[in-house]
């Protein structure tokens, strides 16, 4: 086995580290979030991880239509990763454009040209070599797909390079800097579950949401979900990581997980989804489940990467079986564990 090379954000990657360095274009301050909203909603959908599923997108557009008002809906990245046909590409994309959207580690490296930062991934010393080089490849066919359409593939990777890394949306009164990643970085990590339930960390977190003057924060890249509420200075801030809306999140579970906030409650019709949550920082933030059609999606997933190919090797247990993780991991009522392998 090769000898990893530790790199620092900002630090130039090698072929050695593609898929675990982080790139410093994928960098930027807290303070970025000390802006005017460019969402305003009043109930708002945070998505990230779709992965392709387009059962998921299609349940995910159908709660958001059960929603008074109708849901807005925000993919955070990653909405692009199993959907390696150029129907199924397609139809993701242009979905997902009809709404608002951040680029992923994903969607970067799908535009980009670079080969040194691999899936952009930033993937921990956790995460074993063998992920680390099928999520790199899994990223190669992608960037195929979207370089087979001649013209209107350049815009496509032209459109999907020019999204923001992060936004800022306002729910009621309160101000949530929605990232892929962390609140430094599109592939940072802080917001996974065992750094937020670290509690060694808060004063970290405390910084950060001065600096960054908002009163939560809405992520993804980690893969796996968690929700986190802090008492700062006698006031109440969060963080929330849905984990994958295209992928289950739970062992034994099928169901993709969104962030859900808003001025009201989870409405009756979408009760059953809900899974935890709770009132903070004058927002309900929920984590809803997204029962797609999950027969559907194994079969295509099935057809699209057969056994033994990078996909399969490192998603398809999981896409059946869930993650081994549980609702009290995510809440850090558990034992704090590393990060789940095989991660986008």
């Amino acid at each position: 086995m090769k000898r990893r090379q530790t790199m620092a954000v900002g630090i130039e990657s090698t072929q050695e580290a593609a898929g675990r360095v982080c790139p410093a274009s994928y960098s930027y301050s807290p303070s970025v979030f000390a802006r005017p909203p460019e969402v305003v909603a009043e109930v708002l959908y945070v998505i990230g991880g779709l992965y392709g599923n387009r059962f998921a997108l299609a349940e995910i557009e159908r709660m958001a239509q059960s929603e008074e008002p109708r849901a807005q809906l925000v993919f955070n990245g990653d909405f692009h990763w199993f959907d390696a046909a150029p129907d199924v590409f397609s139809l993701i994309d242009q979905t997902v454009a009809r709404h608002t959207a951040l680029r992923g580690n994903v969607e970067t490296e799908i535009a980009s040209d670079d080969d040194r930062n691999g899936c952009g991934c930033a993937y921990p010393e956790s995460v074993p070599d063998g992920d680390v080089e099928r999520s790199n490849a899994i990223l190669q066919m992608l960037r195929r797909i979207a370089r087979a359409n001649g013209l209107q593939g350049a815009q496509l990777r032209a459109r999907l390079g020019a999204l923001p890394m992060h936004l800022v949306a306002q729910v009621g009164e309160t101000r949530i800097g929605i990232v892929h990643g962390d609140a430094r970085a599109l592939a940072g990590w802080r917001f996974a579950h065992d750094s937020l339930h670290h509690l060694r960390r808060s004063q970290l977190f405390a910084a950060v949401f001065d600096e960054a003057e908002v009163d939560g924060f809405a992520s993804t890249h980690t893969c796996l979900p968690a929700l986190k509420a802090f008492d700062i200075d006698h006031a109440e801030r969060f963080v929330i990581n849905n984990g994958a809306a295209g992928m289950p999140n739970f062992r034994n579970t099928r169901y993709g997980v969104i962030t859900r906030m808003a001025t009201v409650p989870v409405p009756r019709g979408l009760m059953a989804a809900r899974l935890y949550g709770g009132d903070i920082a004058g927002v309900y933030v929920d984590a809803m489940a997204v029962h797609f059609d999950a027969p559907g999606w194994e079969d295509e997933f099935r057809q699209l990467w057969p056994r033994r190919s990078a996909a399969h090797t490192s998603y398809h247990r999981r896409i059946i079986d869930g993650p081994d993780f549980s609702i009290d991991d995510a809440l850090g009522r558990a034992p704090l564990r590393g990060c789940e392998p095989a991660l986008a």
